[in-house]
C-alpha cells in the first residue's frame, strides 16, 4: 500500500494536481509578453486532505514546502536569460502568476527551455516570422505522460484503482493557451481553438484527464502583418 501512495503522490507532484493557463502577447516586432497563472486550489484540497491522515505538523509543512519548491523549480533561473526581463512572480490565494518581456521569440524560447531544463524537448517550444506563429510542443510541457499513467495507460491493476479515486477527487485538470496578435488571425491548425470577437486573440483549451479525447496544444496560426 506504501508503494501505491508513493505512486500516486509521484504523479501527482508530478502533474501539480493544477489548472494552467499560459498567455503570449506577441507585437508587430516578434517582442512581446508571457504570462503563466498557476490556479492551485485542486493542488490545496490535495494536501488538505493527506494532512488530515497525517496530524503531524512537520509532515504537513513537509508537504506545504514540496509544492513550494515545484512551482519555484517549474519556473527555473528564467530572469537571467539574455532578452528577458520585467521578471515578476505573485501569489494570490491558491494562485501563481509569472510574468515576464521577451525581446524576441530566441529570448523567449531560451526562456522555456530554462523552465523546462529537466523535460526533453527537440527543438524550439514556439516558431516565429512574421505573420506566422508555431506553437510546437505537443507533450503539454511533460504532462501528458503523468496523464497516460494516470489514465490507466502503465501501472498495475491496483495503482490504476488508486489514480480513478483520485482523478475523481480532483476533478478537470486543464491547459489553457491564449494568444493575442497584432493582427487579424487568418488560419490556425488546431480545430479546437477557438478565436475570439475580437478577431486576434486565439484560445485553446484541453483537458488532460479526459481519456476520451486526445488533446494537443500544437498550433500554426497565421495572422496580419
Amino acid at each position: 500500500m506504501k508503494k501505491i501512495v508513493f505512486a500516486l503522490l509521484s504523479v501527482l507532484f508530478l502533474s501539480g494536481c493544477i489548472n494552467i493557463t499560459e498567455e503570449v502577447f506577441l507585437e508587430k516586432d516578434g517582442s512581446g509578453k508571457y504570462q503563466m497563472t498557476l490556479d492551485m486550489e485542486k493542488m490545496q484540497e490535495m494536501l488538505d486532505m493527506f494532512k488530515s491522515f497525517s496530524p503531524d505538523s512537520t509532515q504537513s509543512k513537509d508537504l506545504d514546502m514540496a509544492s513550494m519548491d515545484s512551482i519555484q523549480n517549474s519556473m527555473g533561473d528564467i530572469a537571467s536569460v539574455p532578452g528577458i526581463s520585467e521578471f515578476k512572480k505573485e501569489k494570490k490565494g491558491n494562485t501563481y502568476e509569472f510574468s515576464f518581456r521577451f525581446k524576441d521569440v530566441k529570448a523567449l524560447n531560451d526562456a522555456m527551455k530554462k523552465r523546462n531544463d529537466k523535460q526533453v524537448q527537440k527543438g524550439d517550444m514556439y516558431s516565429y516570422s512574421p505573420g506566422n506563429f508555431s506553437f510546437n510542443d505537443t507533450t503539454a510541457f511533460g504532462l501528458n505522460d503523468a496523464m497516460k499513467e494516470m489514465n490507466g495507460e502503465t501501472g498495475t491493476d491496483s495503482v490504476q484503482a488508486a489514480m480513478e479515486m483520485f482523478k475523481g477527487m480532483m476533478g478537470d485538470m486543464t491547459y489553457t493557451t491564449i494568444y493575442h496578435f497584432p493582427g487579424k488571425v487568418l488560419n490556425y491548425t488546431n480545430k479546437d481553438a477557438k478565436l475570439e470577437a475580437d478577431g486576434k486573440t486565439l484560445k485553446l483549451q484541453v483537458n488532460l484527464l479526459d481519456k476520451e479525447k486526445a488533446s494537443t496544444l500544437l498550433n500554426k496560426v497565421t495572422y496580419q502583418k
